[in-house]
């Protein structure tokens, strides 16, 4: 599926009462599920929990453009997730990120039932003199990765809406195996050599697999 216009990206962090937590996962699931299955704009939603906090919510939805988001909230099935998520929320944080190259394998959540995925999210501030040619060597080998190693699933990378320095990815590798592998490849030490000097902060985490959806074969790359 590739993109030319650029798709909306949000990103919700949810912090969850402990005594909703099995209704949410069903609310959650169904909303997820029935969405991707009935709304060919909704392109992929993925709902994942803070490694060592199962209270703590990341999800990430991207949909062609804002219309396809808000026929999304108009839908039945979203709507009784919302209103189930009024009491179960004790907190709610909404970022609008901005895609600058999101890449999907072709069989990427493919229907077929699979062990979980090993989720990674990193957050990077570029120094903006090395901006240009950390996106070079970052895109080159998010690339590479998608082309070559099985285990690397999808690559998200994103930057902030209002902070244009600051980017996140959100990285899908079938297991920790395949993450191991991917650190070792020529590609990726390549981009570590190149970019060694462009970044001012970098946080790693990794999140835990709840519900996974997509359309499938997703390729967008933004054009500056």
């Amino acid at each position: 599926m590739n993109l030319t216009e650029p798709p909306l990206i949000k990103m919700y962090d949810l912090v969850l009462k402990p005594e909703k937590q099995a209704e949410y996962l069903v609310y959650g699931k169904r909303n997820l599920e029935l969405s991707i299955q009935t709304e060919p704009q909704t392109l992929a939603m993925h709902a994942l929990q803070k490694e060592n906090d199962a209270f703590h919510k990341v999800v990430f939805e991207i949909y062609t453009d804002l219309a396809a988001q808000k026929r999304h909230q108009n839908a039945p099935q979203f709507k009784k997730y919302a209103s189930f998520a009024k009491d179960a929320l004790v907190e709610k944080n909404e970022t609008e990120l901005i895609p600058e190259l999101l890449l999907e394998k072709v069989d990427f959540l493919s229907g077929k039932a699979h062990a979980p995925l090993l989720v990674r999210l990193a957050r990077l501030k570029i120094k903006d003199r090395h901006m240009a040619a950390f996106k070079v060597a970052v895109f080159s080998e998010m690339r590479q990765a998608i082309a070559l190693e099985t285990g690397v699933l999808a690559l998200y990378a994103t930057s902030l809406k209002n902070e244009p320095d600051v980017w996140l990815f959100l990285e899908f590798y079938q297991n920790e195996v395949a993450y191991q592998a991917h650190l070792k490849t020529p590609h990726f030490e390549e981009y570590l050599a190149k970019t060694k000097n462009a970044l001012e902060k970098k946080e790693l985490q990794t999140l835990r697999e709840e519900t996974l959806v997509s359309q499938g074969n997703i390729d967008y790359e933004r054009k500056r």
